[in-house]
């Protein structure tokens, strides 16, 4: 053995001088076991762990690591008591579970898969395959925690802004661009997609970072108040317990009016002749999750007021739309949040993926953040489920039903070629694939590389 990596295999260990080795553990019957010569070598110490001598859950430290279980080595269903008790024992192990097709109709080991592992991987898989989804694992496996007990975690704001997508690339940039002029910017979106936290973002970002950052929802007030709210009436006070008006509020950094729509056009006209002149001193955002050349041809938005914000508008992205966007931003959510928990919230489990992935959206960001507070509150266990987060049509399905397993489901190449052209919108790369949305997230979860075998690929045809 090179100094490397070290396997212990019945309590005797090869020798190795690194102790800053990730840590993995092999659950099998050593005798059936396939995967030896596909585990990742360097950077790991392996332990085998014998699922006949059923002590596997006493060999387990309590301490980072990453799980790997090997289905199709055991004896089902006999075996599954003892895997039922290992994955159950250490909260700081990630477990990815090696599995056939023959296993995924299995109503328990689906159970288990589902609600107990980070992941699955279906045979045949490449080496390569194997050695990506358990560096993954061990990413996500619990550490000391001081990552998200020190209280330096990012805020929902920043955390709302991150993605891969093209499209929110484009927003970052927008949000750049904004920050470096002082005209009126209009940020329009779905509620719940974030709009709030990019006009901050452009605030925070601007010369007028040091000033006051003043907001208005126009839906919150009668017609006939919103106006006094913004502009003020004479010197009057314009409501109780507030003596001057949003703009005088504002002077020196940001005006920030939500729904803009919701403005009577009077209003709309007042405020147009207050940006044209700059007559004070406070930059003007506006947000509407209406488009705004619908709003001016329905006469919801002033002509005016429609030809000084067009100028300089960002549309941000329902999520939905963002495709591999949801998983990552998910992940960060529950980086931010799972101080929270009464015990040490590891990750998501993979009906928990499945969810996010085959879900619409419709209260977009906003929306998964009270998911996964709510979920991280009412788990009791390492792994939030989907049943957690509210989703429990989701966990009730099977993971792969027979007709899954057609010659209708395309090749991995030309799926990714799918993905990427539709920029990670799931939805329209199915519609491309000719294949449902549902299976497509399955596909993606699991890696499953259904073309040609990767040289060195392991196959193991039955369970």
């Amino acid at each position: 053995m090179v100094g490397t990596y070290s396997i212990i295999r019945g309590g005797l260990t090869d020798h190795t001088m690194n102790l800053n080795l990730k840590r993995l553990y092999h659950v099998c019957n050593p005798e059936r076991a396939c995967l030896d010569g596909n585990l990742p070598s360097l950077q790991w110490r392996i332990r085998s762990i014998d699922i006949r001598e059923r002590q596997g859950a006493a060999l387990l430290a309590n301490d980072r690591a990453a799980g790997l279980i090997e289905f199709p080595s055991l004896s089902i269903p006999a075996d599954l008591n003892e895997v039922d008790e290992l994955t159950r024992s250490s909260a700081a192990i990630s477990w990815v579970a090696v599995v056939t097709n023959a296993h995924l109709e299995d109503p328990e080991i689906g159970r288990i898969v589902r609600t107990r592992c980070v992941s699955y991987i279906r045979l045949p898989a490449a080496a390569e395959t194997i050695a990506q989804e358990l560096d993954r694992a061990y990413e996500m496996s619990a550490a000391d925690s001081t990552e998200y007990k020190s209280g330096n975690t990012a805020s929902t704001g920043a955390l709302a802004m991150i993605g891969a997508s093209a499209s929110m690339g484009e927003v970052r940039a927008a949000i750049r661009t904004a920050s470096e002029h002082e005209r009126a910017v209009t940020i329009v979106g779905e509620s719940g997609s974030g709009k709030a936290l990019t006009a901050s973002s452009i605030h925070l970002g601007s010369a007028r970072r040091e000033g006051p950052f003043v907001s208005i929802d126009c839906a919150a007030y009668a017609p006939e108040r919103v106006e006094a709210e913004i502009f003020g009436v004479g010197e009057t006070k314009v409501e109780t317990g507030n003596q001057r008006s949003r703009l005088s509020m504002a002077e020196g950094g940001s005006l920030y009016i939500d729904g803009i729509c919701e403005l009577p056009l009077a209003a709309q006209e007042r405020l147009a002749d207050l940006i044209d002149d700059g007559a004070r001193d406070a930059r003007i955002i506006c947000s509407t999750h209406i488009d705004l050349q619908r709003a001016a041809d329905e006469a919801r938005l002033h002509a005016r007021l429609f030809s000084a914000l067009l100028s300089a508008t960002i549309v941000i992205p329902p999520l939905r739309e963002r495709g591999p966007d949801i998983r990552l931003l998910a992940a960060h959510l529950l980086k931010s949040f799972r101080s929270d928990s009464r015990h040490q919230v590891q990750g998501f489990s993979v009906c928990a993926w499945e969810a996010f992935d085959t879900h619409t959206w419709p209260g977009n960001v906003r929306e998964m953040i009270n998911r996964i507070r709510h979920a991280i509150v009412a788990s009791n266990g390492p792994l939030i489920s989907a049943t957690d987060l509210g989703f429990e049509h989701i966990s009730s399905m099977p993971m792969m039903r027979a007709s899954d397993e057609t010659d209708d489901i395309p090749e991995w190449d030309a799926v990714e070629l799918a993905v990427a052209r539709n920029q990670g919108r799931l939805d329209a790369a199915a519609t491309e694939l000719h294949i449902s949305k549902v299976l497509l997230a399955r596909m993606l979860a699991s890696n499953a590389r259904r073309a040609v075998a990767t040289p060195g690929a392991l196959r193991m045809d039955s369970a």
